[in-house]
């Protein structure tokens, strides 16, 4: 009896502790790893959440800078010691004396003020009321200019001084300010003594604090990007696949940008400024009179690409079945003649070997059977083919004591190809100019071969796979110079002929948009 009692207790104790804790443990699960399950079953809607979330947070860090940058500068025209700065320099410049001791003295005080409390800033301008730009800390063409002269017409700041009719602080946008030679936009204070506008003091402010913010791309892939775009549609920030500067050089006449002007924000697919599709979050804002657009993206192609990586083993299968019932098309405009071995410069492939291409020459490899066949090509520039064997790490039977078993046997050449084209043949945004085919009569391979390409960063829509498991072996030739395969499969003993299918065929990233139905 004493015995039952216990073990009553005890099962009510584990019930008590027990239940508590793992709904705790599922909660902390569902808490760090909300964004991974809610992508997995729908990368469409999750995809969008997470570029509005970050669109959000980047527009209130632009925001929150230009108002410390803004409240600095109000502090700084309001400031006693700067506003006797003004009038005693404004005196000496009009006595013709800016060259004297005091002048220097007071530009001196005003320097060390400057670098002390206005280090944001790219330069400070004194301007009195009948424009004249009596003091500047760069000492660039401005100085001693006046806003009157016809070689400052259409430079926004001496427009809107000329134009002043309030005595608030203005903004005004970022424009190509000739005097710096580079962007800028500015603050304007007004400087206001008995009741009159006696000047102005006037704060440059640089593009590179707010360009910093935006181009920390952390939490968006491999694609991602988060940009501003101006109301005559320029980018004001640089883009992260041109190596040029597209600050106020850059148009973007997108979707994004002609909705966001319409119906201030949204999210769509739609294609960018590089003609590519990509999952866009965008919105249009205001400061200071100011109107800008802030605009998330990422590519299609790297959401569909991590939607398979989700859902990788059903995918993967789902893909397989889609290629054996393709119906491939019976093009056979290019058949290789007999002879076409002394016709070409041609480079043998053999088994358990790869060669590179990159003068002209076709690459080529028969009888891969239980083997797999894998070009690579930068079209135009090289290309490697590989003869993978079942020795290798893609096939799905090496485990970790064949692996011992057969040492030096055991290859990674996916792996190891990768590494050199990353060190040796490409910079890091040519990666994507990359294509890949896969060709067996079998998927041992196939999924493996996929799975490490996309950990070298490769996209599901630089992958085609020709798989035809009713085939008993295939024979490939290689032309790098436009991604052109001919394949020659066999089955029953039956030869055909080299055909040009691979061209015709829907590459991985095609594929998984049908299947997932995005």
């Amino acid at each position: 009896m004493k015995n039952k009692m216990e073990n009553i207790f005890f099962t009510k104790m584990t019930l008590f502790i027990g239940v508590p804790l793992t709904m705790s443990i599922i909660a902390i699960y569902l808490f760090f790893n909300f964004d991974d399950i809610y992508f997995h079953y729908n990368p469409t809607k999750a995809t969008f959440s997470k570029l509005e979330r970050i669109r959000k947070e980047k527009k209130s860090k632009v925001i929150h800078y230009l108002d410390q940058q803004k409240s600095a500068g109000e502090k700084a025209s309001q400031n006693d010691t700067i506003i006797n700065y003004f009038k005693k320099l404004h005196y000496l410049y009009k006595k013709n004396a800016y060259n004297g001791s005091e002048y220097t003295l007071i530009e001196h005080s005003l320097n060390k003020f400057f670098v002390t409390e206005l280090d944001k800033f790219y330069d400070i301008l004194f301007i009195d009321n009948e424009g004249d730009v009596f003091f500047t800390v760069k000492k660039e063409d401005d100085f001693l200019g006046n806003i009157y002269e016809s070689r400052f017409n259409g430079i926004s700041l001496y427009e809107k001084i000329r134009a002043i009719k309030t005595r608030e602080m203005e903004f005004v946008d970022y424009e190509y300010y000739s005097a710096s030679d580079e962007p800028a936009s500015f603050f304007i204070f007004p400087v206001i003594e008995a009741n009159k506008i006696q000047g102005y003091i006037v704060l440059q402010l640089p593009v590179n604090y707010i360009n910093t913010i935006l181009t920390d791309r952390r939490n968006l892939g491999r694609t991602g990007e988060i940009y501003l775009v101006n109301y005559k549609q320029l980018m004001i920030t640089q883009s992260r696949f041109i190596d040029d500067s597209t600050i106020l050089t850059k148009q973007v006449d997108t979707e994004a940008v002609r909705n966001a002007l319409r119906e201030k924000r949204g999210n769509k697919i739609i294609e960018d400024y590089r003609h590519k599709r990509v999952f866009s979050s965008y919105e249009r804002f205001d400061y200071g009179g100011t109107a800008w657009i802030i605009i998330a993206e990422i590519d299609e192609d790297e959401v569909i690409t991590e939607a398979y990586r989700s859902r990788e083993d059903e995918l993967f299968d789902k893909a397989c079945e889609y290629l054996e019932n393709y119906p491939y098309p019976n093009d056979k405009q290019k058949v290789f003649a007999p002879d076409w071995k002394q016709n070409n410069n041609c480079v043998k492939v053999d088994f358990k070997e790869f060669q590179k291409a990159k003068n002209s020459e076709l690459l080529y490899t028969e009888g891969v059977a239980t083997c797999t066949a894998l070009t690579i090509s930068y079209p135009g520039k090289f290309g490697y083919l590989i003869h993978i064997t079942p020795t290798d790490e893609v096939y799905r039977n090496i485990g970790i004591f064949t692996k011992i078993f057969l040492r030096d046997s055991c290859t990674d050449f996916v792996g190891m190809v990768m590494n050199s084209i990353n060190r040796h043949d490409i910079i890091q945004y040519e990666k994507s100019l990359l294509r890949f085919g896969i060709f067996a009569t079998h998927s041992s391979s196939s999924k493996n071969i996929i799975h490490k390409l996309m950990d070298n960063g490769v996209e599901l829509s630089q992958i085609k796979v020709l798989l035809k498991k009713n085939s008993k072996i295939v024979d490939i030739i290689f032309d790098y110079r436009e991604d052109q395969v001919w394949s020659l499969w066999k089955a029953n003993d039956i030869n055909m002929t080299f055909v040009d299918e691979y061209k015709h065929i829907p590459d991985l990233g095609e594929i998984m948009l049908s299947i997932l139905n995005f």
